[in-house]
């Protein structure tokens, strides 16, 4: 499932670059207001340092969002257009509906310092999930993490889509087998917590489990004709973050192209990063 949330900002009020963690933080807030059981669960219970199951975009505008440096201040700021809107998905339908739900009765959205007024929820319809898709990141700025730790370090490593980060080990894994592994890890948390719909998703294309070999194949395609993909990093507290973004070919059964619809690509996904959209063959 994914939903659209518009927005319309307050004023024009420019708010900082790193501002996905605070976005994370004014959705949680709300959700703990109106439904502090399921917030407690995703935060202390079963999901506490698990996987979430829900991945938020970045806010995208009309006119298309601007960086603006203000004096006294080393990294840029954005300033939104007067429409904004963002997506939240998730293949878990309650919390979904709940997070919503939390949001109507605020009737706005404090990111970062700047309040937005909320305008309108709605439900968006999805793709028709097919073996082979192409993906692309939503929105104006959704970017993908994909990080390595190697075992034992502590240490990790972010890998792009034809190299791993300067520093990194030679025997890094490679970003399209980083990212099916992270689909395939994905499908079995959603069994684990909601095997319902796990079982529904494979019934409904005619499969009692998925393979036991990864069937999950990806092939990058150019951002632009000059640009094989853009690169992004921003801050998470006090941690660097690096992504990027590209489209994608997947090939892949049709529940874990569901998956990708409602669960989102690579890492950090409730932090922001890596929701998608059904993209177009260039």
């Amino acid at each position: 499932m994914q939903i659209e949330i518009k927005l319309a900002p307050a004023e024009p009020v420019p708010i900082r670059f790193d501002y996905l963690y605070p976005m994370y933080s004014a959705l949680m807030r709300n959700l703990t207001s109106h439904h502090p059981e399921l917030a407690h669960e995703l935060h202390d219970g079963a999901h506490e340092n698990r996987l979430k199951m829900f991945v938020f975009s970045p806010l995208s505008s009309s006119p298309s969002p601007r960086l603006v440096q203000l004096e006294h201040e080393s990294r840029k700021r954005v300033l939104f257009g007067g429409r904004v809107w963002f997506r939240i998905a998730s293949p878990w339908p309650e919390f979904l509906n709940a997070l919503a739900e939390s949001l109507l009765p605020a009737g706005q959205l404090d990111i970062a310092g700047q309040k937005f007024k909320l305008t309108a929820v709605n439900m968006i319809a999805p793709p028709e999930f097919k073996e082979q898709m192409v993906w692309r990141p939503f929105g104006q700025s959704t970017s993908i993490s994909a990080s390595w730790s190697p075992p034992g370090t502590g240490k990790k490593y972010f890998i792009y889509p034809d190299r791993a980060q300067e520093d990194a080990p030679t025997d890094a894994p490679d970003c399209a087998r980083l990212l099916a592994d992270n689909l395939a890890h994905k499908f079995k948390r959603l069994r684990e917590i909601r095997p319902d719909i796990a079982d529904a998703w494979l019934k409904n294309t005619g499969m009692d489990s998925l393979p036991e070999k990864n069937p999950i194949a990806i092939e990058f395609l150019p951002h632009s004709p000059k640009q094989p993909y853009k690169t992004v990093m921003h801050r998470i507290k006090n941690s660097v973050v690096k992504s990027w973004r590209c489209p994608m070919r997947i090939t892949a059964p049709p529940p874990i192209q569901r998956l990708i619809w409602a669960a989102g690509l690579g890492n950090l996904n409730s932090q922001g990063y890596g929701l998608m959209q059904e993209g177009k063959e260039c």
